[in-house]
């Protein structure tokens, strides 16, 4: 796991510890983050050719334009999927930074 995750983890257990959440809050939202971070590692792994292929072809600057906003794109979605998850719980009115 990386330090953003980690981080994920050790918020998510503080706000089971406070009674922010409940234990089934808990395990899902740590079972959401563990299949976010895996499909966000499974999307970089599939970009990486592409990367590769523009670097090539179009140069670094090309390339890095290319990757700044791919990936500004698949933080933008995975956000707004993970804030789709946060809703579903118990309690609506915490936010959560990483």
């Amino acid at each position: 796991m990386n330090a953003a995750g980690q981080t994920w983890m050790e918020r998510i257990e503080q706000l089971r510890a406070e009674g922010v959440i409940n234990a089934d809050d808990e395990a899902a939202l740590i079972r959401h983050v563990n299949d976010h971070q895996r499909l966000i590692e499974e999307e970089l792994f599939a970009i990486a050719p592409e990367y590769q292929r523009r670097l090539a072809g179009d140069g670094r600057q090309a390339a890095d334009e290319w990757l700044a906003e791919t990936a500004r794109e698949l933080g933008q979605r995975e956000g707004e999927k993970m804030q789709r998850i946060f809703e579903q719980f118990s309690c609506t009115d915490w936010t959560l930074t990483a």
